[in-house]
């Protein structure tokens, strides 16, 4: 567990600018983290708010609105109540994906930030900047969290497993984490591997399976929003990998172990249909974001992908 800021790893923009406002003592009310999931953001926010209670001294509170609930009006109030109350010290509010305020939160919240109580401070994250009120975003110092090389990413968790930053299997979760430390130690420790091998195996059976076949995929496919996101991401990448296979690209693979299928598979397109499948996959992710029906833009999707296949 991160304790201070100069442990974190990987954001040295946002974590000089908080660390030179701590040495000057400029330290904005409220700041804002934003970016992809497992960046950092709520790490950061973590180490700025034990640094704020270290200086406040021990009257100071650390308050933590987490969860997937949405953030209502009522919420905002006993806020700004609990924040009012501190006799001395600092009220130091962490908010983690500030996009789930409620349009009246927003607008309660809104107004504590033009006024904020005496030494209350703020530490905001959201992955979605456009889902807040430009009026808040306005009213915060906001810090954008970038995606890590992938190279640092292979260097920091071969250092923390141990194994070298060859490892095949470290080379593997650096390319598929995208850029983000949280994401690679899930991976590593976690079942992420054994759930990515489960969709390419439903992947690899779309070319070889009649049409009722591919319709049923789909048709039983777990209804999870946010897994669905994140396994068209993996749709992606596999056809990605088919492409470069199929044209003997000089770029590394997102599944270097599939190699022998991919080669297989990949001779069963043409580029234009895996182009166009790599298009639709995109469309269909827009679509899911935007609440559209997941069996319905699924089965469009699997159905084009078994049309392509030369089978």
């Amino acid at each position: 567990m991160v304790e201070t800021l100069d442990h974190v790893v990987g954001q040295a923009v946002p974590v000089s600018i908080l660390k030179r406002a701590l040495s000057t003592n400029r330290v904005g009310h409220a700041y804002l983290f934003s970016g992809a999931e497992g960046l950092g953001k709520e790490t950061v926010a973590r180490a700025m708010a034990s640094e704020l209670k270290r200086r406040g001294g021990p009257l100071s509170e650390i308050h933590i609105l987490d969860g997937d609930e949405t953030i209502r009006i009522d919420d905002i109030r006993e806020l700004h109540r609990k924040a009012a109350l501190v006799p001395s010290g600092f009220s130091i509010w962490i908010i983690l994906e500030a996009k789930r305020m409620h349009v009246e939160a927003s607008n309660a919240f809104l107004k504590i930030l033009e006024e904020p109580p005496a030494g209350t401070y703020f530490l905001l994250t959201t992955t979605q900047v456009q889902a807040l009120l430009p009026t808040i975003l306005s009213r915060c110092q906001h810090l954008p969290f970038r995606r890590m090389a992938e190279k640092d990413v292979a260097k920091w968790l071969a250092n923390k497993v141990g194994r070298s930053e060859d490892d095949e299997r470290v080379q593997s979760i650096a390319r598929l984490a995208h850029g983000s430390l949280g994401k690679a130690w899930a991976y590593w420790e976690g079942t992420l591997l054994e759930e990515r091998d489960a969709v390419l195996s439903k992947l690899m059976e779309v070319p070889k399976s009649s049409y009722a076949q591919v319709l049923g995929l789909s048709q039983n496919w777990p209804e999870d929003r946010k897994k669905i996101t994140e396994e068209l991401q993996l749709f992606l990448e596999w056809f990605r990998d088919l492409l470069i296979v199929k044209n003997k690209i000089a770029l590394p693979l997102y599944n270097p172990s599939y190699r022998q299928e991919l080669s297989e598979i990949s001779a069963l397109y043409t580029n234009q249909d895996l182009v166009r499948i790599m298009e639709q996959i995109m469309e269909t992710e827009k679509a899911i974001a935007g609440n559209g029906r997941i069996r319905f833009y699924l089965g469009y999707l699997l159905l084009l992908m078994k049309k392509g296949a030369l089978t």
